[in-house]
Parts: C-alpha cells; structure tokens; sequence
C-alpha cells in the first residue's frame, strides 16, 4: 500500500465526529525466553493511545516506550519505541449502502503499519464490527501483511470493550498469525470520582499479557500493574 494513501488517511482525521486520547503506565516482570522479554524480568511501559473518526471510517494508533535496568534478553539494548497506525475506511460511508444485518454494525477496508527501529510491516485486508451482547465494541479484522523479517503472512486481530457495572470495564485485543499468538487484555477500575479528578478519567487496574512464538515454541504469560488516564 502506497505511503501516500496512508499520508491521505491520516489528514482526513480533520473532519473526525469522536476522538479520544488516553497514556498508560505499566509494569511488569518478563521472565520468558521471547525478544518481548528482559535479562532481570522488570519492565516498564509507557504506552500512548489514540483512536478517531472521520466523515468515511475511523483510525486507531499507539506508541509504546519500554524500558528496562538490565537489558532484553536478545540483545543489550535498554529501552525499545514501537508504534503502530490503523486506518479504516468504511464501505458503507463510502458506497452508501448499509452492510448492517443484524450481527454486522459496519464493514471497512482495512490497513496498519507497523514500525520499531529494526522492524516495519504494511497490513491490508477487510474488517468487521459485530453487534455482540453485552460488548459496546467488537471488531475484526483479517489482513494480509508483508514484513521486512520473516515470512509474509496474514493476520487475524480482534479489538472489544466490555462495560462491567458503572466503575469497572474489560477492554483488549488479539493478534494471531501464522507465526505467532499475542492477547493483551485489561480490566480497569474508574478512580475519577473517588479521587476527585474534574478533567478526564483515571482508571487502575491489571493487564494480562499472553505471547506465544511458534518457531521457537516460547511463550510469556504476564499480569502486569497499570495505571490509565484518558483526556
């Protein structure tokens, strides 16, 4: 996919109808024998998200800063950055015909780029959000994606949020491909009105990290401490 579409995508973003923002802070101990993985296990975490919508689709993006006091486990680096950009872009805004039938909300095309200093990836492929109860978001998307290390592959990734009470919320998501499994996924408690925050929305909680490698048959299974601020 050519930079320019994405560069298009991107400036679109103006006539965006709802967009939100949120930081996260993260610890956790990484013991396992992944390049996710550190030489002491302690890793911090320092993760900026930001999702919108505009006039034909929505745009999801992150950035994540890791670091850690002794190093990852394959090479001597301390601190890593990766980030990852995630246009959509609706058909049915598009052509004007609803896809919607009930179990399907809305259909898209669907991109991502991936990129770190040392790897980057283009995605592309058709995406779905579902009407599934009990969760406020479900989505799909299956793409095709080249990379610069390893074999080519697809992708199957799923987003959801799921409210619990008015305090509490479940929230994550799942990449799988041909070489590898990873889940990240949140449950937060609201802190707003407790602490008496007036501006945005302070929520503490745990997420479980799940990373499974399949040519080297390694895995890590982490719950990590985090605190989340949405503006």
């Amino acid at each position: 996919m050519p930079r320019l579409v994405f560069i298009s995508l991107l400036l679109a973003t103006s006539l965006n109808a709802f967009s939100t923002t949120n930081i996260q802070y993260l610890y956790g101990d990484f013991e396992g024998q992944t390049f996710l993985d550190t030489q002491n296990g302690a890793k911090h975490t320092i993760t900026a998200e930001h999702y919108r919508t505009f006039a034909y689709g929505d745009v999801f993006m992150f950035v994540d800063y890791a670091y850690t006091h002794e190093g990852f486990r394959f090479t001597d680096k301390k601190n890593d950055l990766y980030g990852e950009f995630s246009p959509r872009l609706s058909l049915d805004k598009i052509s004007g015909f609803s896809t919607s039938n009930g179990i399907i909300r809305e259909t898209y095309a669907a991109f991502q780029y991936n990129r770190s200093d040392t790897y980057h990836a283009w995605l592309y492929g058709a995406g779905v959000d579902l009407n599934i109860p009990g969760f406020t978001v479900f989505g799909v998307n299956l793409y095709r994606k080249h990379q610069n290390l390893g074999d080519h592959t697809y992708q199957l990734s799923l987003n959801y949020y799921v409210p619990i009470g008015n305090q509490w919320h479940f929230e994550g998501f799942t990449d799988w491909t041909g070489r590898d499994f990873l889940s990240q996924n949140q449950l937060l408690f609201d802190l707003t009105q407790m602490i008496g925050i007036k501006e945005g929305k302070l929520e503490a909680g745990t997420e479980w990290h799940y990373y499974h490698e399949n040519s080297y048959h390694s895995d890590n299974d982490v719950f990590q401490a985090m605190l989340k601020y949405t503006f």
